[in-house]
C-alpha cells in the first residue's frame, strides 16, 4: 500500500495530523484492549494509543515507565490510519492484547506502508520482553522479521494479556495503517494489492511501451517524454511502496533511502519535459519555458548537494517542495494553452486535474477527514491512471489533427485553387495507375485535351477577374458533364485534360461532343454583358500495348492543335501506336 508525492504535499498542506485530533488516555488501566480472537480486515490504528518521541529516542523500558507514571501522554488516533506528516518524530503505538482462550492465537501485526524506515515490534507479558522483531526499508529484506515489502511480524499470543508496542521511525511522511489479522486475511489483502498494482503498472507499462514504439517510428520527442513520464511513475511508486526493494534491490538499503526523492525528481522532470514538448512552450511561451528549465536545473543541483552531505531528510523536503510547483505549472500550462486555442490541451488539463483530485481524496482519507475506504486510499493511483489515459488521448488527438493537416496539405497540393479540379500533379497520380491497369488488361482508354477558344481575348476585353469567372464556370460545366470514373483536371492556363477509362474512340468522341455542345450553349453574365465561349478538343486512344500515358497526352495535344487549325469549336481524334 502506498501514497506518493501529491499525497505527501496535500497532507502537509492541509496540516491534519492525528496529534491535533488525538484524545489523551486517562490512566494506564485505560490502555486500549484488543481481543486476540478478532480478525480485523481493515486498518485499525484507532484501536490503539500512541505517543510521540520528543527529539530523543526512547527504549521500550522508558516507554513502559512513561505509560505508568504519566498515562496522559498517550493519545488516541481518530481513524484507522495514523498520519503525522513529513519529518515527524518517531512514534510508539501501544495496546494490550487479550487472549481469553486456553491456547495461543496466531496473529499477524503489520503496518501497511512500504516507505517507513524502521518498525520495531515488541511483545511483553508482565512487563517482561518476550519477543522483538524488526522491519522497515532500512533493513535488508532477508533480515526483516518477515521478508515482505511492508513491516510485519507474526506472533502467537499466549492466554492472558500481552502488551503490544510498536516503534515507527521515518524521515518520510509518517503514515501508519495498522493491521491486526489472521494470516489468511493478511494473504487476502496482499492478493488484492498484487492485483491492483498489476493493473496499475500494466496500464502504465503498456502506455509507456506503445509511446516508445511511436517515438521510434515518428521521432517525435513528445512520445519519448510521455513514455518516460509513465515509466518513471511506476518506478517512483515501486520505490516508495517497497515493491522495488522486494523485487529488484533487496539488500541495497542505502539506495532504498535515496531512490524515492531521486525518482520523484525524474518524474517531475519527465512530466514537465512532456508538457513543454506537447504544448510547445519553447515557441508559444518562451518566458515560461525558461522558468521551467531553471527550476529543473536548480532542483538537480540542490539534490546533488543533499546527496553529497548525506541529508536525506532535506532531499525529501526539497522533493515535496517541488511537487506542488510541478502541479501548479502543469495545470497552468494546460489551462492557458486550452484558452489559447489548443483544443488538444483539454485532455492534458483534465488529466492533470484527475491526478490532483485523486491525490486530494487519498490525502483526506489517510488524514481521517473522510471515512477510510480502499477506494479513497487508492484514489491517487486511480487518478494517475486516468491522467495517463487522458494524456494518451491528448497525444492521439494531436496525431489525428497532424494527419488531417497532412492530408489537407497533400490534397491542396493536387488541386487547382481556382477551379477546384485536380491540377496536373493530382491528375497524373490517378491517371498513371488507371493507364497501367488498362495496359495490363488490354482494355480501351482515351485521353482528351481541351482548350478554351480565344480565351486571351476575353482577358484582354473584360479583364482577368472576369476571365477567372469564365474559367471557373467552364470548369464547373466540364465537371458536371463528365462521366463517373472519368478523371478531369486543369492542365494549365485555359487547358484541361480528361482521362476516359474503358472507352474507345467512338465513345470518347461522343463524350467530347457533349462537352463541346454544353460549353457552346453556356452563358456567363458580366454587368449585363453576355459572354459565350467555345472549346476545341483533341483525343488520343491507346492503340498499342506499350504506349505510355505521356505519349498519349502528347498525341492528344497534337490533335488539339489540329482542331484549332481546322477552325476551333470542334474535335479531332487520333490513335497512338508503338511506332509513334
Amino acid at each position: 500500500m502506498h501514497q506518493h508525492w501529491f499525497l505527501f504535499f496535500l497532507l502537509i498542506a492541509v496540516n491534519l495530523t492525528t496529534c491535533v485530533l488525538a484524545e489523551p488516555a486517562k490512566d494506564e488501566s485505560a490502555l486500549p484492549l484488543i481481543d486476540a480472537r478478532a480478525d480485523y480486515e481493515g486498518a485499525m490504528a484507532d484501536r490503539v494509543a500512541y505517543l510521540v518521541e520528543q527529539g530523543e529516542a526512547l527504549s521500550f523500558d522508558e516507554v513502559q515507565s512513561l505509560i505508568s507514571t504519566n498515562p496522559a501522554l498517550l493519545m488516541r488516533p481518530q481513524s484507522g490510519v495514523l498520519a503525522n506528516g513529513l519529518n515527524s518524530d518517531a512514534i510508539w503505538l501501544v495496546a494490550n492484547v487479550s487472549n481469553p482462550t486456553d491456547g495461543p492465537i496466531l496473529r499477524r501485526v503489520s503496518v501497511g506502508t512500504g516507505w517507513l524506515e524502521r518498525v520495531d515490534f515488541y511483545f511483553l507479558t508482565d512487563r517482561q520482553l518476550l519477543q522483538q522483531f524488526v522491519s522497515g526499508d532500512r533493513i535488508a529484506l532477508e533480515q526483516r522479521a518477515i521478508a515482505k515489502r511492508i513491516p510485519s511480524a507474526d506472533y502467537r499470543f499466549p492466554p492472558g494479556e500481552t502488551r503490544l508496542l510498536l516503534r515507527v521511525e521515518t524521515a518520510d511522511p509518517m503514515v501508519v495503517p495498522l493491521y491486526f489479522s489472521s494470516i489468511a486475511v493478511s494473504h487476502s489483502r496482499e492478493q488484492f494489492e498484487a492485483i491492483f498494482f498489476s493493473f496499475i503498472y500494466g496500464v502504465m507499462f503498456a502506455l509507456s511501451t506503445y509511446n516508445l514504439m511511436l517515438f521510434a517510428g515518428f521521432r517525435k520527442r513528445r512520445y519519448l517524454f510521455y513514455s518516460l513520464y509513465t515509466a518513471i511513475f511506476v518506478v517512483v511508486t515501486a520505490s516508495y511502496n517497497g515493491i522495488g526493494m522486494a523485487l529488484l534491490w533487496p539488500d541495497a538499503v542505502r539506495w532504498q533511502q535515496w531512490a524515492p526523492p531521486l525518482f520523484m525528481l525524474c518524474f517531475v522532470s519527465s512530466g514537465l519535459a512532456f508538457a513543454t514538448s506537447f504544448l510547445k512552450t519553447r515557441v508559444r511561451r518562451p518566458g515560461l519555458h525558461k522558468v521551467i528549465k531553471t527550476i529543473g536545473v536548480a532542483y538537480f543541483t540542490f539534490f546533488g548537494v543533499c546527496f553529497a552531505l548525506d541529508k536525506q531528510g532535506l532531499a525529501l523536503q526539497l522533493a515535496f517542495l517541488v511537487v506542488p510547483v510541478f502541479t501548479v505549472l502543469m495545470l497552468y500550462m494546460g489551462v492557458s494553452s486550452w484558452m489559447g486555442g489548443n483544443q488538444s490541451a483539454r485532455y492534458f488539463m483534465l488529466g492533470t486535474l484527475a491526478s490532483v483530485i485523486g491525490a486530494f481524496v487519498t490525502a483526506l482519507t489517510v488524514a481521517g477527514v473522510i471515512s477510510y475506504s480502499q477506494l479513497g486510499y487508492y484514489a491517487l493511483d486511480i487518478g494517475m491512471v486516468v491522467d495517463a489515459i487522458l494524456l494518451m488521448l491528448a497525444l492521439a488527438d494531436l496525431a489525428r489533427k497532424n494527419k488531417e493537416a497532412r492530408v489537407t496539405a497533400e490534397r491542396t497540393a493536387q488541386v487547382d485553387l481556382l477551379t477546384g479540379l485536380n491540377n496536373r500533379r493530382g491528375f497524373l497520380s490517378v491517371a498513371e495507375s488507371l493507364w497501367s491497369l488498362a495496359t495490363r488488361k488490354g482494355s480501351n482508354v482515351c485521353v482528351a485535351m481541351i482548350d478554351i477558344d480565344h480565351f486571351k481575348s476575353i482577358n484582354d476585353q473584360y479583364g482577368h477577374a472576369v476571365g477567372d469567372r469564365v474559367l471557373k464556370k467552364i470548369a464547373d460545366e466540364l465537371e458536371k458533364s463528365r462521366r463517373k470514373g472519368d478523371v478531369l483536371a486543369r492542365w494549365g492556363g485555359e487547358e484541361f485534360t480528361l482521362l476516359l477509362p474503358e472507352t474507345d474512340e467512338a465513345e470518347a468522341l461522343t463524350v467530347a461532343e457533349r462537352f463541346r455542345r454544353n460549353i457552346e450553349q453556356l452563358e456567363v453574365n458580366d454587368c449585363g454583358r453576355t459572354i459565350r465561349c467555345t472549346i476545341s478538343v483533341g483525343i488520343a486512344s491507346r492503340h498499342a500495348q506499350h504506349v505510355t500515358l505521356e505519349h498519349a497526352i502528347s498525341r492528344a495535344d497534337e490533335e488539339l492543335y489540329q482542331a484549332k487549325v481546322q477552325g476551333r469549336n470542334q474535335i479531332s481524334t487520333g490513335r497512338t501506336s508503338d511506332a509513334a
